[in-house]
């Protein structure tokens, strides 16, 4: 019969815990709350396109418009708010999980155009204003405002993160060349 050997003092936990201990930890500046917000607001912002596809394919197939300009106006409106909600969306889960600048500027400057115009026109603007184009246009106007407003925070934070690792490495680097001229 073989005799096993006793568990070392650290035993499995001790090699977890040492393993654990060597790796590089940095603060996380990403936002949980605007992450949710961003994840509810992509399945909202799917039902508000099935509904105003809908919509929009009703008004343009059994009403006639009395402006010319409205009728030309609401699907290439539609088309753009759909291409830039994609866009946008993208840009805020990259920006923020990521904690990239350019991409989380990116999403505000989208949020203020071409989103907020264009859910404008569609909730408010239009011509032929059923129930749902109010209702579900004054939802997203404001989840497009809350979003940018955590946006702007959540931005704000990166910046000062990455603009104090930015001079923390500065002054490791003449730390070293003044260690490197005084010996």
């Amino acid at each position: 019969m073989s005799s096993k050997a006793p568990p070392s003092s650290a035993g499995l936990g001790g090699i977890a815990q040492e393993s654990l201990s060597t790796l590089p930890t940095s603060e996380i500046s990403s936002s949980i709350g605007f992450a949710v917000l961003i994840y509810l607001n992509m399945f909202f912002s799917l039902a508000y396109y099935l509904g105003n596809t809908a919509t929009i394919t009703f008004k343009l197939l059994h009403f006639r418009f009395n402006s010319n300009l409205q009728e030309v106006l609401l699907l290439p409106t539609f088309v753009i708010w759909v291409a830039g909600e994609i866009a946008r969306v993208y840009f805020a889960y990259v920006g923020n999980l990521k904690e990239r600048v350019p991409q989380m500027s990116a999403f505000l400057l989208m949020t203020i155009f071409p989103q907020l115009p264009c859910v404008l026109f569609l909730g408010f603007y239009q011509e032929l204003l059923f129930p749902f184009d109010e209702s579900c246009g004054a939802i997203m106007i404001i989840l497009l405002v809350v979003e940018l407003l955590m946006g702007y925070l959540t931005l704000h934070a990166l910046i000062a993160r990455q603009t104090a690792q930015f001079y923390r490495l500065c002054q490791e680097e003449e730390d070293e060349n003044r260690s490197k001229i005084v010996s």
